[in-house]
């Protein structure tokens, strides 16, 4: 879902600044439908771009993302596995990275090396601001102070008592969402 609401929210960009530019040429009501047209189309095409990219990158990664959780007192790294759907697309995004240096082309030789290097990620308990507990896809969600996400999952029968946990760990002032 999160990735819906990005590409529709990439696509609005262009259509805005085309809605700006006509409005200060005196006709709003003209750029109102070239705002229109231009968002259809833009959205169109990503998400026909999704559509056909996501299962790609499902059959690349065998369907699986294995991750390992380790918590201290400090704070919650998500490290991913080695797997064989990881080395596969890592071996995608080192083609990605020298088809980009082959066509001169920083902006996907960029992308794709950094695909290639981040392999784990911390969250400091002092730096999260907000935690979403989805109870039901047994996941919790930490937001820190720089934007980062990290997504704990976990079983069933660990649910409370990692919740539990998280929630003693994070600063007092933290804003807790149950859904």
């Amino acid at each position: 879902m999160m990735l819906l609401k990005i590409t529709l929210l990439a696509a609005l960009m262009p259509a805005l600044l085309l809605l700006v530019i006509e409005t200060l040429e005196g006709s709003f009501m003209r750029g109102l439908q070239a705002f229109g047209q231009v968002y259809a189309i833009v959205a169109g095409i990503m998400l026909c771009l999704m559509i056909i990219a996501y299962p790609i990158y499902v059959l690349m990664s065998g369907g699986r993302y294995s991750i390992l959780f380790e918590m201290d007192d400090k704070g919650i790294d998500h490290i991913e596995m080695p797997s064989r759907g990881v080395k596969r697309l890592d071996l995608m995004a080192r083609v990605g990275f020298l088809a980009g240096l082959a066509s001169g082309n920083p902006s996907a030789a960029g992308a794709s090396l950094l695909a290639l290097s981040r392999k784990s990620m911390h969250t400091p308990f002092k730096r999260v601001r907000k935690v979403v507990v989805y109870e039901r896809k047994r996941v919790i969600k930490l937001i820190a102070r720089n934007m980062t996400r990290n997504l704990i999952y976990t079983q069933a029968a660990d649910f409370k008592l990692i919740t539990d946990l998280l929630l003693e760990r994070c600063p007092k002032g933290a804003i807790v969402i149950r859904r």
